[in-house]
């Protein structure tokens, strides 16, 4: 007998982006292993990016309910939190005092903005949501309330709905909430509003009858934030994956030798998946030996923030080509990764990144390409020292990234494909789906023996 779950995740398609992958892949494999979704998403994303081919990974079957925001649009969002208003140096004082009086307005409306919207801008879409998620859920019976953020305003719309209807709640975090209060544009870093960010995250783990973590690392974390609240709720990993029907071509392409080297990154760039460490490493290669160099291909796919185009614009001084592209969608960016030589992971030092696994990682791993992996010790190393052609070099080795960059492009290294393939296969998003059925049926178990 198929059970209903409210599935609450602002990111849907067609909004675009890594994070918006994890939702829909759950939602179309769901009614394979019992659970038929209900989609509760926005109808007007404040989002940087769309990718309408994300749209047919939607089963027609499936109902989705688009609950309107009030929130700015994502360009203001962004003007609020992008730092200076640039000046022009050869305007005269009175714009350069005109210049520094719309900075500290821009500052002080920022603030008075994020201390007012908390957690983050998207809790004007809870209202509207809840009474559309209220509707639904009168109309038909529902078993379960799921939901997925960032954004984290969404666990406290779930809270409440769980309260209301009294349905056992899974929340999944994609992130870690405290480190996106750190790190994410749209979040205070300290203070007191990251204070009441962390007692909401406590009662959100307090409501909630079972919890999901993206990495083993963040489980442990949230486990020990349970324990402080005294919470009975169930904290386990159910890492990003990659969706087998997206891969239907992989291993069939016939490969060409050339002289030349692809190395290929897709994703976001920004401090957490800083570049600098790859941009040091051919800065000095090019010293060395600069005919190398030119035989070097980097190939960018997705958004970059104003500091790392600054840093890549470095490379400006060498001989290795650079060709960018903006967000792809995502089978695009698929192919491109597919085409590679080489392909880049990037994960920075931060205090936390540890804790981080990157979502691409599991499609690279499909994909059988060498990987060159920047990033600390941590998660994302463990799950890379299982694969052989897979080697993580630390944030600071610029020599060891180096040395894999001259390899490389000289062909002197020819690593043979991914020895435990077989083992890839765990993160298929059909297999992380059945595990998420599992969950949600336990939880559904348990509410009903206690009845």
């Amino acid at each position: 007998m198929m059970r209903r779950v409210l599935f609450i995740s602002y990111a849907y398609p067609p909004t675009g982006g890594g994070g918006v992958q994890r939702s829909v892949k759950f939602t179309k494999y769901l009614p394979q292993f019992g659970w038929q979704p209900t989609v509760l998403t926005v109808a007007n994303p404040s989002v940087p990016v769309h990718d309408d081919t994300l749209v047919r990974d939607i089963d027609p079957a499936v109902e989705i309910i688009r609950a309107r925001t009030w929130e700015p649009s994502y360009r203001w969002k962004q003007h609020l939190s992008g730092g200076a208003v640039s000046s022009d140096s050869n305007s005269g004082d009175r714009k350069e005092k005109t210049s520094s009086w719309r900075r500290s307005l821009k500052r002080w409306t920022r603030l008075q903005a994020m201390s007012w919207l908390q957690p983050d801008p998207q809790v004007l879409w809870n209202r509207s949501a809840y009474r559309m998620a209220s509707g639904a859920l009168r109309k038909q019976p529902h078993d379960a309330i799921f939901v997925t953020g960032p954004p984290f305003s969404s666990f406290l719309l779930a809270c409440r709905l769980k309260r209301a209807f009294g349905l056992p709640l899974v929340v999944d975090f994609r992130d870690e909430w405290m480190l996106a209060c750190r790190y994410l544009d749209n979040h205070q870093q300290s203070g007191k509003a990251a204070n009441d960010q962390r007692t909401m995250m406590l009662d959100v783990l307090a409501c909630a009858d079972a919890v999901v973590a993206t990495t083993q690392a963040s489980a442990a974390e949230l486990s020990q934030h349970c324990l402080e609240v005294q919470s009975r709720a169930r904290v386990s990993c159910i890492h990003n994956g990659f969706d087998p029907s997206d891969f239907p071509d992989v291993g069939s392409s016939t490969e060409v030798a050339s002289e030349r080297f692809r190395l290929v990154y897709t994703g976001t760039l920004w401090r957490l998946t800083d570049i600098s460490p790859l941009v040091d490493a051919i800065v000095r290669l090019h010293v060395q030996d600069p005919d190398l160099v030119s035989r070097l291909d980097l190939v960018l796919a997705g958004r970059r923030t104003p500091e790392q185009d600054a840093v890549l614009k470095r490379l400006e001084r060498t001989t290795v080509s650079v060709v960018r592209h903006d967000y792809l969608p995502h089978d695009e960016a698929l192919k491109l990764a597919a085409g590679a030589d080489g392909l880049l992971l990037l994960l920075s030092g931060d205090t936390g990144a540890e804790r981080v696994v990157p979502a691409k990682l599991f499609e690279y791993l499909t994909l059988q390409r060498p990987i060159l992996a920047i990033c600390p010790q941590g998660e994302t190393r463990d799950l890379l020292s299982k694969y052989s052609s897979v080697r993580g070099l630390g944030n600071n080795d610029i020599q060891g990234i180096s040395d894999w960059l001259t390899k490389r492009i000289r062909g002197s290294e020819c690593e043979e494909p991914i020895s435990n393939h077989k083992d890839v296969l765990r993160f298929s998003r059909v297999a992380l789906t059945e595990r998420l059925s599992e969950l949600l049926s336990n939880c559904v178990s348990v509410q009903r023996k206690a009845a």
